[in-house]
């Protein structure tokens, strides 16, 4: 198992972790009796973290295997789930709503830098 294997993996159980939070808020929001839409609408970031963490789990387990495309979609799923970082830290929300995620991207963007720079054997 080489590194760049690693880091596929990696990213994957992460941004798993990430996914399986963001659907947890979306599921506690509906269960308080909010519309699916307006769960994952009012405002995006939901969608965009389910969206975005998604691929990113899809993209570091073909990296992880060692197949094709997988740190591009990677660089899609981290590069939305970024995106909503810099939406919410740009929007003038308090910084305790998207540090996490901001620090998360960060570890994110690392890992799938590592699956473009390492060569896939």
């Amino acid at each position: 198992m080489t590194v760049r294997n690693l880091a596929g993996f990696a990213l994957a159980v992460l941004a798993a972790w990430l996914l399986w939070g963001g659907i947890h808020t979306v599921n506690v929001i509906v269960s308080r009796g909010s519309p699916l839409s307006d769960a994952l609408l009012s405002p995006p970031t939901s969608l965009l973290r389910i969206l975005g963490t998604f691929v990113a789990v899809i993209g570091g387990l073909l990296a992880g295997f060692g197949k094709p495309f997988g740190a591009l979609l990677s660089l899609i799923g981290v590069g939305v789930f970024a995106l909503l970082a810099a939406t919410m830290a740009l929007s003038g929300a308090n910084s305790v709503l998207w540090m996490d995620e901001a620090v998360f991207s960060g570890i994110l963007i690392v890992l799938m830098g590592l699956l473009f720079i390492l060569q896939r054997n």
